[in-house]
């Protein structure tokens, strides 16, 4: 079966005379079988599929050309423009827009040969209320927010690769509950032009795979400068994902369990310990320490400038359609117009001090270990869980990854996350790489979800 093939392997089997042709319809007829229970598309027309799989195999016929992402289907997260399909952002409001123009990331996507299969669900706004999908692992709980979609429909087999967003914790909270790897870059390696704005200080574009090999892949395609993002302009970034790597380089860990802790599930705090006994059983250096009290306050900064984009980009529609607003997105708006210009300015000063810290702690062989989630995926839909130990890193615009560690005696994933310096991404995946060979001796390696009766 394709499906069980991740994009690298894929790619081999394309350049070998496979037709993509032929590879989709294997992908279309398993979401036809998965997507009544999994619900991951909000938008998939599999006459389009097919037409874009159909013009690759012509353009390859022509011109002979093999493109990094030749025939490959590719998820996208419902917040991303595209001219061929409709964007909603995850509410009614919304629903049906179509843009004249696409994304960044969609053009970069097209341009290296990727089919995208169609839109998967998102939350509210990419911030609130919940879609409709359900976690592969166990459909009566949460596959996370805000792109469950995607993380769902890559642990599902339904394609190989997606694309998500994280403002807090939205690529590596669901890519851990639903047992995939999740990649959040660096802040501005990635451009966001033609997303949805939730925070300008905060949005990241993430991608979601079965392997290391797969996220590298995808951000070679991805990765660069874009002039209409500023925040995604440096030159330097250019090379992030073309670069060798450093094999021989000793990895170096730093355990940081944060002042949260105590809010972890039990079970869960054993295998994040167990994790990190198995990586010293290796030989790999593994360090203990802990973050100064000042970051016990990144919380409320983070809020600060989340509440204040969403003001600032979406409340113009609040004011329209506030009957239209759950109420967790409408007290962030209100929130967000109650801060101060001194709350925005502590809030932008706090990022920089835990940038200065963590500077120093972060060498380029050193990769922090720290947990992913507080536990397994909550049971029911409408709780999408705590972005509480990802939302630091999204703050201080660190890489983060998170890595399956097999499930708990509840049959949900575990995960556990590791984050690097400041435009260390890909030492982080060589780093990631060498912690899952360890891990996966203990906890087996990825498998597609098992959902059908």
């Amino acid at each position: 079966m394709w499906i069980d093939g991740t994009a690298t392997t894929l790619l081999e089997k394309i350049h070998q005379q496979v037709l993509s042709a032929e590879l989709v319809e294997e992908y279309l007829a398993w979401i036809a079988q998965t997507e009544p229970i999994v619900q991951a598309w909000e938008y998939l027309d599999p006459d389009h599929v097919r037409h874009q799989a159909k013009q690759i195999d012509n353009q390859y016929a022509i011109d002979r050309i093999k493109r990094p992402l030749q025939g490959i289907p590719i998820a996208i997260k419902d917040i991303f423009a595209t001219t061929d399909m409709p964007t909603s952002w995850g509410t009614p409001i919304q629903a049906g827009k179509w843009f004249n123009v696409d994304a960044t990331v969609v053009s970069r996507l097209r341009q290296a040969g990727a089919i995208l299969f169609g839109k998967t669900v998102t939350t509210e706004y990419a911030t609130a209320k919940a879609g409709k999908t359900k976690n592969p692992h166990q459909p009566q709980h949460s596959p996370g927010g805000s792109s469950s979609g995607s993380a769902a429909a890559v642990a599902a087999g339904m394609v190989p690769l997606a694309i998500g967003s994280q403002t807090m914790g939205s690529v590596i909270r669901p890519a851990a509950y639903c047992g995939v790897i999740g990649f959040k870059p660096s802040f501005g390696l990635i451009p966001r032009t033609g997303a949805m704005s939730a925070s300008r200080e905060l949005d990241h574009v993430g991608c979601f795979a079965r392997s290391i090999a797969d996220i590298d892949l995808l951000c070679s395609v991805l990765a660069g400068p874009d002039e209409c993002d500023p925040d995604c302009i440096d030159r330097w970034n250019t090379t992030q994902f073309t670069q060798p790597t450093d094999s021989d380089r000793p990895n170096k860990f730093i355990s940081i369990r944060t002042p949260f802790w105590n809010q972890i599930e039990p079970e869960y705090q054993g295998r994040f310990m167990q994790c990190i006994s198995q990586l010293q059983a290796e030989g790999l250096s593994v360090e203990a320490i802990e973050l100064p009290a000042a970051f016990e306050q990144f919380q409320h900064h983070a809020t600060v400038l989340m509440a204040t984009g969403l003001a600032f980009h979406h409340g113009a529609d609040y004011d329209r359609y506030s009957d239209q607003f759950s109420p967790k997105l409408a007290q962030l708006i209100e929130q967000g117009r109650s801060f101060s210009a001194l709350d925005y300015a502590a809030a932008r000063q706090a990022a920089i001090d835990y940038n200065a810290f963590l500077t120093h702690l972060l060498t380029d062989d050193t990769a922090i270990l720290t947990p992913a989630t507080t536990g397994t995926a909550p049971f029911g839909l409408e709780n999408t869980g705590s972005p509480l130990f990802c939302a630091l890193w999204t703050f201080c615009g660190l890489p983060a990854i998170s890595l399956p560690i097999g499930k708990a005696s509840n049959g949900l994933p575990l995960a556990i996350q590791m984050v690097s310096r400041r435009m260390g991404d890909r030492q982080l995946l060589h780093q990631a790489k060498r912690a899952m060979q360890v891990l996966n001796q203990h906890w087996g390696t990825i498998e597609i979800a098992s959902i059908l009766p």
